[in-house]
């Protein structure tokens, strides 16, 4: 799966290359976003977590050619946090997580598909406390596999996550505050 995202990115790419001079700084920005980003994030999920590091670097390596594109940077420039910032993208890690953290806020504010309710189990508490606003029960797994499914890491990134950004009051806001 990842090698044909590499693919499709990369293509997109070369097109949007040849289509260089017709570019601006802010068009490029807004077609990366609507033509390749969503190829990092489609079911990412799913695929993401059984990537081994090789894949994965592939992937960010994938993702630094498209922020070199839209900053204008020759194609050996090294890229910091203040690059990724300029045009508000998260490397592939993190932005796997927002996604893995966006679908708990789902599930918690009845946005979700009806089927996450299979995958996530809320914790009960009797008594209100600091620490109950919430939080996810964490199942115990015995294969490399349960590591990597969504049941057992939603709950690892969202009980890390400080409860004013669990309780935003929008999807997008969830998304903003995050990372």
């Amino acid at each position: 799966m990842a090698l044909k995202i590499i693919s499709k990115v990369n293509n997109r790419l070369r097109f949007l290359y040849r289509k260089n001079k017709f570019l601006t700084p802010s068009l490029r920005r807004l077609l990366c976003n609507a033509l390749i980003q969503p190829h990092f994030d489609y079911a990412c999920t799913a695929w993401y977590p059984s990537l081994n590091k090789n894949l994965k670097k592939k992937l960010q390596t994938a993702q630094n050619k498209c922020i070199r594109f839209c900053l204008f940077l020759p194609s050996r420039e090294h890229l910091g946090a203040e690059e990724f910032k300029k045009i508000s993208w998260l490397n592939i890690e993190d932005r796997f997580k927002q996604n893995v953290c966006t679908n708990v806020y789902k599930f918690f504010n009845k946005k979700s598909p009806d089927y996450l309710s299979d995958v996530f189990s809320p914790t009960l508490n009797l008594r209100n406390t600091r620490n109950s606003c919430k939080k996810l029960n964490q199942p115990s797994v015995k294969s490399n596999q349960g590591l990597n499914s969504l049941s057992y890491i939603g709950p690892l990134f969202w009980n890390k996550l400080p409860d004013d950004i669990k309780t935003s009051t929008s999807v997008n806001s969830f998304k903003h505050k995050i990372f």
